[in-house]
C-alpha cells in the first residue's frame, strides 16, 4: 500500500505557471498587443513570443529588456516602466544610419554628440512605416551615462558588482517627446558601434492574453 501511494503522488505533475503580469514573463512565453490604431499594422492584434530577456545594470537599479518576435519574424523590444504608481509599455524597434538620415538627417542628428546642453532635435520626416513610433521632436531628458549591458535575466538573482562582473559597457543618450509618449534611445558601445532605437511607450493595459511557455 505505502509503494503505490508513493507512486501515486510522484506522478502528478507540477502545476502549470500562471502569468498574471507582463513583469512576469519569460523566455519563451508569449502575449498579445491589443488591437489599436496607436501600433502599426505588423505590431496591433499580434501575438509576440518572447526570445530572450537582457538586463541594462546602472548603479544603484537595472532595467530588464524582454526581445519580442512576431510570427512573421518582426523583432520589437519590450521594457516595462513604473513611474508614479502607475506601469507602462516601452516597446522599441532598432533604426539603421540611412533611416536615422531619412527621419532627421545625419549633421541634426550629429548635434547630440557635439552639444554640451542638453539638445533638442526636431524630426525632418516620418517615414510611414515608423509614423507610430516617432514623435514631431524630442528633448534630451538628461545627460549621458553609463550602464553595463548583460545577456542574461538577472530579475531572480543578485546583480553582478557594478563595473566588476562580466558586464558590457554602454554609453547611453535619452530623447524624449515632451508628452513622455516617445522616446529616442542611443547606445555607443566599446569600438565606436552606436545603435539608435524609437520607443513608443503605451499603457501596460496594452498587453493582454498572457500565454506561459515551457520556462519553470
Amino acid at each position: 500500500m505505502r509503494q503505490s501511494m508513493f507512486n501515486f503522488f510522484k506522478s502528478k505533475k507540477a502545476p502549470e505557471r500562471q502569468l498574471n503580469h507582463p513583469s512576469e514573463l519569460k523566455k519563451g512565453d508569449m502575449f498579445t498587443v491589443i488591437d489599436s490604431f496607436a501600433y502599426p499594422s505588423w505590431l496591433k492584434g499580434q501575438t509576440l513570443r518572447v526570445t530572450d530577456v537582457q538586463t541594462y545594470q546602472y548603479q544603484h537599479s537595472a532595467d530588464y529588456e524582454l526581445v519580442l518576435e512576431s510570427d512573421a519574424g518582426k523583432v520589437v523590444f519590450l521594457q516595462i516602466e513604473r513611474s508614479d504608481g502607475e506601469e507602462w509599455a516601452n516597446f522599441s524597434i532598432k533604426i539603421q544610419r540611412d533611416e536615422v538620415d531619412e527621419i532627421f538627417t545625419l549633421d541634426e542628428f550629429a548635434r547630440i554628440f557635439d552639444e554640451d546642453d542638453l539638445t533638442y532635435l526636431e524630426v525632418k520626416n516620418t517615414p510611414e512605416r515608423y509614423m507610430q513610433f516617432l514623435a514631431k521632436s524630442y528633448q534630451q531628458s538628461e545627460s549621458p551615462f553609463v550602464c553595463y549591458f548583460h545577456n542574461k535575466d538577472y530579475r531572480s538573482q543578485p546583480l553582478p558588482r557594478y563595473e566588476q562582473e562580466g558586464g558590457e559597457p554602454c554609453e547611453m543618450i535619452c530623447l524624449e517627446s515632451s508628452d513622455g509618449s516617445h522616446g529616442l534611445n542611443i547606445e555607443i558601445w566599446d569600438g565606436g558601434e552606436t545603435e539608435v532605437s524609437l520607443t513608443l511607450t503605451r499603457p501596460i493595459t496594452d498587453i493582454v492574453d498572457l500565454f506561459p511557455g515551457d520556462a519553470q
